[in-house]
């Protein structure tokens, strides 16, 4: 494989003038920016108005097109435009810091959209083999892990970001940061593009790569859904996704308590999906990777939603009742305090005792009844709560909705409403799940988007 051939050539991927690697987040709200990172440039602070290709948007999916596009057209003008004063600081807090950069079992299952056919289509495309050649001629040595998920080498996102500039400094593309679009015109000749401090582009070619709405401290506050709009598209109305739940009437005192379970949502009174794993409890109501995949399946229009905690998956009612039982009865147990535990946590054991009305904790096992008993089992194996909601955008790591992919040619994202324009990345109709899935889309579309891009431009001066 690539990643275990590596040539001498690719330590200069860590060779960008004025950069150092970032220190790795820790959170996905916690993201410091490099203080001696800088934005690449070529040709001055404005691109050229002779330029062929802009790519709106400087996240993984607008870097990606980038140096597809530049990989393809040879020495034809690239420049990517980003709002914020640097490139990819998105990209430094996935993975917690360690960039999950693609998942080998990326799948339409993995996926939540209105059009899963498109979806597939577009996966099969550039699947992720592809994404890590792509990288691993950048000289990014990854790490597979036995699930799928895919890592750098290092595990620090940081590097992942350093290697993707020193490729768009070797490529000659111009990158302007600080550069917020507040416009896009497409007219005869090609498209013009204005940005809120009066600069003027133009370009034959333009990619939409200015993501979603999730996590607009790091750029993406859904303005690209304007722009998307100005061209000619529709969107379908933005929901956040991997984003933590607020449940009505939550127990007080369980902030920082964990539990391995089963956590399904219900919309409706009917169950839409089931995720085991470790979930976290917070004064507002459930996080973790369960919680957060099942966000993905709040979408706009939900009116009755609830939770149901499993404690003990693996357990059938009847045996979790009987082991009770035999607890209660053991003499082993002084109080109701201790009843629980062994069982799960502490102040979870105490707050399930408390939803059940089993009070005061001082009370002795022994003296349950056979029905307060089934009310304990019962709350053990299907803790219910209301759904309020999910926490802001701020705390969102991916966006639901977007553009509809049947607005969108399978191959290369090509607009089907307005020529020479193509999407790619959250803009798109695609949320994925936990576990690299949302950056091989954005990877996957980015490169498909810039190599047609490229092509499409190619094909026009040709037949000039």
């Amino acid at each position: 494989m690539w990643y275990n051939n590596l040539k001498p050539a690719a330590c200069a991927a860590a060779r960008v003038q004025g950069t150092r690697p970032c220190a790795g987040a820790q959170s996905f709200e916690d993201i410091e920016p490099c203080k001696a990172a800088v934005c690449v440039r070529k040709r001055g602070d404005v691109m050229s108005k002779n330029g062929k290709i802009i790519i709106i948007g400087g996240g993984a999916s607008g870097l990606a097109a980038a140096l597809a596009a530049a990989k393809e057209c040879g020495g034809q003008c690239v420049t990517v435009l980003e709002r914020l004063d640097r490139v990819g600081k998105k990209l430094l807090a996935t993975g917690n810091g360690r960039c999950n950069l693609t998942n080998r079992n990326a799948a339409p299952e993995h996926y939540h959209s209105a059009d899963t056919a498109r979806l597939a289509d577009i996966l099969e495309r550039t699947p992720p083999d592809a994404v890590l050649d792509f990288f691993g001629e950048m000289g990014l040595l990854c790490d597979t892990q036995a699930d799928g998920r895919v890592y750098p080498y290092c595990y620090q996102a940081s590097m992942v970001l350093d290697v993707l500039r020193a490729a768009l400094e070797r490529a000659g593309v111009d990158v302007a940061c600080s550069c917020e679009v507040a416009e896009v015109e497409k007219g005869p000749g090609g498209f013009s593009v204005r940005t809120r401090d009066g600069r003027a582009f133009s370009a034959a070619r333009v990619v939409l790569a200015a993501g979603g709405q999730a996590g607009p401290q790091f750029g993406t506050d859904g303005s690209a859904f304007a722009l998307a709009r100005m061209l000619g598209h529709s969107v379908a109305e933005p929901y956040p996704c991997l984003v933590p739940l607020r449940c009505a009437g939550f127990p007080v005192g369980l902030k920082g308590v964990r539990a391995n379970c089963a956590l399904s949502l219900y919309l409706d009174g009917r169950c839409a999906g089931t995720e085991r794993g470790e979930v976290q409890f917070a004064e507002y109501g459930l996080s973790g990777i369960p919680a957060m995949q099942l966000s993905c399946l709040l979408g706009p229009g939900v009116k009755k939603a609830g939770t149901s905690v499993d404690f003990f998956p693996e357990m059938a009612f009847p045996v979790l009742r009987g082991m009770l039982e035999q607890r209660c009865a053991s003499g082993m147990f002084a109080s109701l305090e201790t009843l629980l535990l062994g069982l799960v946590a502490k102040k979870l054991g105490h707050a399930i005792l408390k939803s059940c009305g089993l009070q005061p904790l001082s009370r002795a096992p022994g003296s349950l009844s056979r029905r307060e008993v089934n009310a304990l089992a019962s709350a053990l194996k299907n803790w219910r709560f209301a759904v309020e909601g999910t926490l802001p955008w701020t705390q969102a790591q991916v966006t639901g909705g977007g553009v509809p992919l049947a607005e969108v040619k399978t191959e290369g994202c090509a607009s089907l409403r307005c020529p020479g324009l193509y999407l790619s990345g959250e803009v798109l109709d695609a949320a994925g799940d936990c576990g690299g899935f949302n950056l091989q889309w954005a990877w996957a579309t980015g490169i498909a988007a810039g190599r047609a891009a490229a092509r499409g431009c190619k094909k026009q001066n040709t037949r000039g």
